[in-house]
């Protein structure tokens, strides 16, 4: 690609006033134009990122014009909506495909979404607004003033992000910014630093950026929770309210913040898949939960802040928080691993995906059982059943030992 850029210095149509300005700076109406580039070669095709950096007003958003005029078929990314429909109605007819781009955008949370892009945070429609582009099967994304009004984590994890998708995706990107504290993020195959007054320098770092983790990755730190700090992840995730007998709490902090949290608890005594997986099955004694309960640990929640989605930090925290709990062996039911197979970068594998609910409460009333007492009534599993009904959880295990 070889880009060209000037413009005239005189004005469209001269008048009293452009007269006025020549005249008391002495500008001469003949001068020539002003050139921002000048046969600037860049390798680029799709599966790549070229940034465009500068101060203001040194070019770069005239050179990534000059650019996209070359790529007829590429997208803008634009951050304005005029749609009041929740964002899971938006992106196509199929709710499982769209739910898997919204997720691989960072767009996870299952009350997110139902939102409409309206009620979305800046940050929530920087990623709403790239997975518009990837529903729309964009080869090439075109965005001005990249992450320009949004926090530095934000920021890196978006970023991040997309290297990721032109990673495994094959989009490119054209990206025009000042924000170079998000290059070790972006990895752009190529930069393209503006100068002003005509100088470009085109710098290409083409197979020069190994792959790691997002840039801010080691300041985090996993330390010991307690139950009470579920309190504030519990506004993040769609079962918030109530937890059952917690067995181990995980914090994820950065700095003094509280960014993340991984909750151990009981699995369920009656799980098929894992009394099929390890011969448990059959008639359930208190021996046998004995047994369950000292092997099995199930992960109850896994929430992030929505800021740090969408740059593989859930699944590398809950690799690290179950390499350090004490049972053999993990569970996770999850009805999001069927969208994200976040659990692989953990270690776990999927072994199954629930089937129907049996139409009887398998426990009813309050009587107690070795498991203890239990509050199920018909009417309550009725309800639960019909909330459900769609609900297919996968069930995942790590080995632990």
């Amino acid at each position: 690609m070889k880009l060209s850029c000037s413009y005239d210095s005189a004005p469209k149509r001269p008048s009293c006033n452009t007269s006025y300005i020549r005249d008391m700076f002495g500008i001469d109406f003949e001068s020539g134009p002003n050139v921002i580039a000048r046969d600037v070669e860049i390798d680029y095709r799709p599966g790549r990122i070229v940034l465009f950096t500068g101060p203001s007003g040194s070019g770069k958003s005239s050179l990534l014009r000059a650019a996209a005029g070359q790529l007829p078929r590429a997208v803008r990314m634009g951050d304005s909506f005029d749609d009041r429909r929740a964002i899971i109605d938006t992106l196509g007819p199929d709710v499982r495909q769209t739910a898997r781009c919204l997720s691989i955008c960072g767009l996870s949370e299952a009350m997110g979404l139902l939102r409409s892009a309206g009620e979305l945070s800046d940050g929530q429609r920087y990623r709403y607004a790239l997975a518009r582009c990837l529903a729309g099967e964009a080869k090439t994304i075109i965005a001005d003033e990249w992450c320009a009004t949004l926090d530095e984590v934000t920021a890196k994890v978006i970023s991040y992000n997309v290297r990721r998708l032109a990673d495994s995706r094959g989009v490119g990107f054209l990206l025009a910014g000042t924000r170079e504290d998000l290059i070790d993020d972006l990895r752009p195959d190529v930069i393209v630093r503006c100068r002003g007054a005509g100088a470009v320098d085109v710098q290409s770092l083409a197979d020069q950026r190994p792959r790691g983790p997002v840039s801010f990755r080691d300041d985090l730190e996993i330390r010991e929770g307690k139950v009470s700090d579920w309190r504030y992840f519990a506004k993040w995730h769609y079962r918030g309210r109530g937890l059952g007998p917690v067995r181990r709490v995980n914090l994820l902090q950065h700095g003094d913040r509280k960014v993340g949290i991984c909750i151990f608890g009981f699995g369920s005594l009656a799980n098929a898949h894992r009394n099929r997986l390890f011969g448990l099955g059959g008639k359930m004694s208190s021996a046998k939960a004995r047994i369950i309960n000292r092997n099995f640990a199930s992960v109850a929640r896994l929430v992030l802040e929505p800021r740090y989605r969408g740059a593989g930090i859930g699944g590398w925290f809950l690799r690290v928080a179950c390499e350090g709990a004490p049972w053999p062996w993990i569970e996770l039911i999850s009805e999001m691993s069927n969208l994200v197979p976040f659990y692989r970068s953990a270690g776990f594998v999927m072994a199954g995906r629930s089937g129907r609910k049996p139409a009887i409460a398998p426990k009813q009333g309050p009587g107690r059982g070795f498991w203890g007492k239990s509050n199920w009534t018909d009417a309550t599993y009725a309800q639960y059943k019909k909330r459900t009904r769609h609900s297919r959880p996968a069930y995942c295990i790590r080995d632990n030992r």
